[in-house]
């Protein structure tokens, strides 16, 4: 590439991503390094998994997005003991952070963005494309503040905005009695860490308050109630750090004292043309939140739309999965899997894809598969909300109810009750 193409290139690049708005902002310079942060540790906890590994599709252990199944077939890494690809491949990416903290330190922030970028894409498509299982919530913390970092114009102001906004999503998940009476934590054989139960409803609430209503004082004029919400989330993500370890904490802390901290300036909202890229990206956001509440039926308990939003803490699960396979040969397999940690995610989705998998894309000579699941919100019943004969002619329908999922207001047929669990 000739200089002056370079140069033209380098023009088009910076006008393309406002990278205008990042040479003169501290606040932006400092979210850089934040994101590469968090990057590394994200990266540092994938580069030891088989999550996206072509052995582990051989063996039917991956899980896909209901939009893209077949998922699996474009996996192209290997791990140790199959092979040194993966090593190599997150090495790579080991050095496009090297070179992007180099560029850090030499304030070259086009170059910071390039690197940013490349880091974002591979996090998107591991997220969002080959994997559905091996992620958090604070992943989509994490692609979406970096997104707009990258790509949205008025940065700072819709990182603050955005910030506040997702705090208000997380809390919808919540009007539930699993939060309003608290049942989350006191249906837990050691319920909420440090406070006895009698005080878990005063916090649940609390909470909900602050995320619903409370997070927008984050951008109050009012120094004193921006200063007091601040301190509550700090507060807050601390105080969660005792259930979630530091992966969460690490990743939506930095981003919340840079934004509104002590280099903490009032911004104008944007409302000029420019900025509709910002508001549709908020509005895609509220629509995703709201695909959970759209599908008929309690979202607790079929898990139907729930993962297209937030829904970190959305209650206390235990669930049964149990399932007969019947062999061409006439064999018969017998397995059950039991769930009974409050961090489950006992979406029937999860073991419908496992049973999807083996049916139509393993060779193990499969006829029909018996499946029965069996489902525990907040310490209420076992609800049996699967049961069929065969689950290999199941589909699954991604935005709307699966008649198959039955829900107490069909009247599944309750099998029994949880002992308190625990939280692991």
């Amino acid at each position: 590439m000739g200089k002056p193409l370079k140069l033209t290139f380098i023009k088009i690049y910076r006008k393309l991503f406002s990278i205008q708005e990042i040479d003169n902002s501290l606040p932006l310079q400092w979210i850089a390094g934040i994101s590469l942060f968090v990057f590394f540790i994200t990266f540092n906890s994938w580069s030891f998994t088989q999550t996206v590994t072509v052995e582990n599709a051989e063996r039917g252990y991956h899980l896909c997005w209901p939009y893209f199944k077949n998922c699996g077939d474009w996996y192209f890494l290997s791990s140790l003991p199959f092979g040194y690809s993966q090593n190599i491949f997150y090495m790579f990416i080991f050095i496009i952070m090297f070179l992007t903290a180099f560029a850090i330190w030499k304030r070259k922030w086009t170059y910071v963005h390039m690197g940013l970028l490349i880091l974002f894409l591979w996090e998107y498509v591991f997220l969002f494309v080959l994997n559905m299982g091996k992620r958090g919530n604070y992943d989509y913390y994490q692609v979406i503040l970096t997104a707009i970092f990258l790509f949205i114009p008025f940065k700072f102001n819709f990182l603050r905005i955005t910030y506040c906004a997702l705090y208000t999503l997380a809390s919808t998940i919540k009007i539930h009695a699993g939060w309003v009476l608290g049942t989350y934590f006191t249906t837990l054989k050691l319920g909420m860490p440090i406070f006895p139960d009698e005080l878990t409803p005063l916090f649940t609430n609390g909470v909900i308050f602050m995320e619903m209503l409370g997070c927008w004082f984050l951008l109050s004029k009012n120094k004193f109630l921006q200063r007091a919400s601040l301190l509550y989330f700090i507060i807050f993500h601390l105080y969660s750090g005792i259930i979630v370890w530091y992966r969460y904490p690490a990743t939506i802390l930095p981003f919340l004292l840079v934004l509104f901290g002590p280099i903490y300036s009032d911004r104008k909202v944007p409302l000029t043309l420019k900025a509709i890229p910002g508001w549709m990206l908020i509005g895609a956001l509220c629509l995703l939140q709201s695909i959970s509440f759209i599908i008929p039926k309690d979202s607790k308990m079929t898990f139907e739309g729930l993962n297209y939003g937030f829904y970190m803490f959305d209650s206390n699960h235990q669930c049964i999965s149990a399932r007969e396979i019947h062999y061409k040969s006439g064999e018969v397999k017998r397995e059950t899997k039991e769930m009974e940690s409050a961090r489950s995610r006992c979406d029937p989705y999860y073991r419908w894809f496992k049973i999807w998998w083996l049916c139509h894309k393993s060779d193990g000579g499969i006829d029909r598969i018996k499946w029965r699941f069996i489902h525990s919100v907040n310490g209420g019943p076992f609800y049996k909300i699967v049961d069929v004969e065969n689950a290999c002619k199941l589909e699954y329908k991604v935005f709307q109810h699966n008649e198959w999922i039955q829900t107490p207001e069909d009247g599944a047929e309750i099998l029994g009750y949880p002992v308190k669990n625990i939280y692991y």
